[in-house]
């Protein structure tokens, strides 16, 4: 004969292991996504350094560049999409040497 108690003792045991195997599965994904961000880091670790962020003297423009030419727009239509009306209408850019 089985007990009353035999079968809810089950039942209660199945749904406690059925907890434990989702958490342990949680915890290996958590643990895959970790060692992700790590082997990032590694790699970017042995990436080759960039130059220095300034110039060498000798490779600099002069202070006056650009001292000639320009740059001109002329009746632009901006939009923020292609679907969409224009934002900013027949305009006219003109960028000048020496500007900055």
């Amino acid at each position: 004969a089985t007990y009353a108690g035999d079968i809810g003792l089950m039942i209660t045991q199945t749904l406690s292991l059925c907890g434990i195997v989702q958490y342990g599965m949680r915890q290996i994904a958590d643990t895959f996504a970790q060692l992700t961000s790590v082997e990032r880091i590694l790699q970017f670790a042995e990436l080759e350094r960039e130059g220095p962020y300034e110039s060498d003297d000798n490779f600099k423009p002069p202070a006056t560049w650009p001292d000639r030419g320009e740059i001109t727009f002329d009746h632009v239509y901006l939009t923020y999409s292609v679907d969409t009306a224009p934002v900013l209408k027949d305009l006219k850019i003109v960028i000048e040497s020496g500007m900055k």
